[in-house]
């Protein structure tokens, strides 16, 4: 898995209000789990920092690059 950085603005733990407490994963539609034994980050799954983590999981139900426009204003 990558290591915590928000998927919308790119704090890191280091930069963000609250560090690494402030952060959280959120499984978006096109989620897709890694096969077993498999390392890597999943499709789908984003860091999101305290900002934008609660906003992010109201739009769970879509994909994430969807999710990406609207939190970033262009969708």
């Amino acid at each position: 898995m990558r290591p915590p950085e928000c998927g919308v603005c790119g704090k890191g733990p280091d930069e963000a209000d609250g560090g690494m407490e402030a952060f959280t994963t959120v499984a978006f539609a096109d989620y897709e789990p890694l096969p077993d034994r498999m390392t890597g980050h999943p499709r789908g799954l984003e860091w999101l920092c305290g900002d934008h983590a609660a906003a992010g999981a109201a739009l769970a139900q879509l994909s994430w690059p969807e999710a990406y426009r609207r939190l970033r204003g262009r969708g």
